[in-house]
């Protein structure tokens, strides 16, 4: 009974080793590290700075140190007090680590907390490294009063405090 076992093991075992069947290779273009519903959390000195969630993450270990937000991506920004200031949302976006420089992409909403403006555009871009925020693709600005602010593009620094809107169009509410 105990060589019948071994016989029909062995036999297994071969005839699985042998079989032709498709190699397992890995895609040196897919990301290295994929989460789902994940928070990170950027700080300095202790202190939180921004704090980024993605329904989904791609890491990629090329040379920019690419992470990819492919579904929907929000980041809220803290002031030094730990209040929120702002929050930005897209449908998609791009972190070249390396680089210091985010692309946000599709439906884009900058909501700054300190005055209540609503900022849509479909592209954005942060530059770490010059410490701006901008974009040139159409933009529209909304206060809380009502009035609205159309332009071509902005570039702002990246606490908010200071736009300049391209080609400024207004629009008063009276």
């Amino acid at each position: 009974m105990k060589k019948i076992l071994i016989i029909i093991v062995s036999a297994v075992l071969v005839a699985s080793c042998t079989q032709q069947g498709e190699p397992f290779l890995l895609d040196e273009n897919a990301p290295h590290q994929t989460m789902r519903n994940a928070t990170i959390m950027h700080t300095d000195s202790g202190r939180v700075q921004m704090v980024t969630w993605g329904e989904e993450i791609w890491n990629f270990e090329d040379e920019y140190q690419t992470q990819e937000f492919p579904r929907s991506i929000r980041a809220t920004f803290y002031d030094e007090y730990g209040n929120i200031t702002s929050i930005i949302t897209a449908d998609e976006g791009t972190n070249w680590q390396a680089k210091q420089l985010m692309n946000l992409r599709g439906n884009v909403i900058i909501l700054d907390l300190r005055d209540g403006s609503r900022t849509y555009t479909e592209d954005f871009f942060w530059d770490q490294e010059k410490g701006e925020i901008y974009s040139n693709v159409p933009v529209l600005r909304v206060f809380p009063d009502g009035m609205e602010q159309h332009g071509t593009g902005f570039r702002a620094d990246e606490q908010m405090y200071h736009w300049n809107i391209e080609n400024p169009r207004f629009t008063l509410n009276l």
